[in-house]
C-alpha cells in the first residue's frame, strides 16, 4: 500500500460519516495536485435498453459555484460516466472527449463542463455485483499549473488504490446509505403506491376504492409517475419503476 492510500484508510477510521469521508479524500487528492474530486454510485444496473442510462448524482468537493444549475439535463448522458462500462482502469477525459462514438448530448455534457474549467481530469470505475457502481474522478481545473499529462502517469497507479480504499471504507462503516443517488426520490409516496397497485393489475376505479381516493386523483398520480419515468403507458411505467429499483411489487 503506497503512502496516500494508507494515510486514506488510516483517516477515514475517524470519519464520522459519508460527508466527512468525502472531504478527507478530497484532501489528500488535492495533496498530489487535484483541485476537485466526486463520487458517485448507482444502486440499479445504469443501462436501460440500448441507448438510455439512468441519471448519475455527483457528490462534489470544490466545484465552482454554479456548474450544478443545468448540470441534471446531463446525469444520464455523462460520457465519463458511460466510458466507465468500457473497462476497470482509470482513464483520461481527453481520451472521451475526442472519441469519434460519442453522441450529441454526450459532447454537450462534457462541453458544459469545461464551461466551468473542468475539462481535465481522470475516472476510475468500479464494478460491483448485480450491475450496481461506483466512481471517483480527480480533476484539474484552470486554476492549477499542473502538467496535466505528468500529473496524470505518476498518479494514476495511486489514483486506483485511492478510488478501491475509499469505497470499500464507506462500505464497511455503513455510510453508502447517506450518498445522494439520482433515483432516491423520484416517485412520490403516492405516485409509488398507486403503480404498486397497477402492477398488481388494478384498475384506476380498484385503486381509487382501496386508496380511499378519487378515481380523477389515481389516474393524476399514475399520469405523473410515467411522465417521470418517461413510460407511454402505465404498463411501460411499471415495468420501468421495477427496473429501476424505484418500485418493488
Amino acid at each position: 500500500m503506497d503512502k496516500c492510500t494508507q494515510e486514506l484508510h488510516d483517516r477515514l477510521k475517524d470519519a464520522r460519516s459519508f460527508e466527512s469521508s468525502l472531504d478527507i479524500l478530497y484532501e489528500i487528492v488535492q495533496g498530489l495536485g487535484f483541485t476537485q474530486v466526486l463520487y458517485a454510485r448507482q444502486l440499479v444496473n445504469p443501462r436501460i435498453g440500448e441507448n438510455e442510462w439512468v441519471p448519475l448524482r455527483l457528490n462534489v468537493r470544490n466545484f465552482p459555484r454554479g456548474w450544478e444549475h443545468k448540470w441534471r439535463e446531463f446525469e444520464a448522458h455523462d460520457p465519463y460516466y458511460h466510458a466507465c462500462f468500457n473497462g476497470t482502469l482509470p482513464f483520461d477525459w481527453s481520451d472521451v472527449q475526442s472519441s469519434d462514438m460519442l453522441g450529441r448530448e454526450e459532447s454537450e455534457a462534457w462541453r458544459y463542463l469545461a464551461d466551468y474549467g473542468l475539462e481535465r481530469g481522470m475516472t476510475i470505475p468500479i464494478h460491483l455485483p448485480e450491475g450496481k457502481f461506483a466512481v471517483v474522478s480527480a480533476i484539474v481545473d484552470r486554476t492549477s499549473s499542473a502538467t496535466w499529462d505528468t500529473l496524470y502517469s505518476n498518479t494514476y497507479q495511486t489514483m486506483f488504490h485511492l478510488t478501491h480504499t475509499f469505497h470499500k471504507s464507506i462500505s464497511n462503516r455503513g455510510f453508502l446509505d447517506e450518498v445522494e443517488v439520482a433515483l432516491s426520490n423520484l416517485l412520490s409516496p403516492r405516485e409509488s403506491e398507486c403503480l404498486r397497485w397497477a402492477a398488481h393489475g388494478k384498475t384506476s376505479p380498484e385503486i381509487a376504492m382501496i386508496l380511499d381516493r378519487s378515481v380523477e386523483t389515481v389516474r393524476l398520480h399514475i399520469k405523473n409517475a410515467m411522465l417521470k419515468l418517461d413510460a407511454s403507458t402505465r404498463t411501460h411505467a411499471v415495468a420501468k419503476a421495477v427496473r429501476l429499483g424505484v418500485l418493488t411489487t
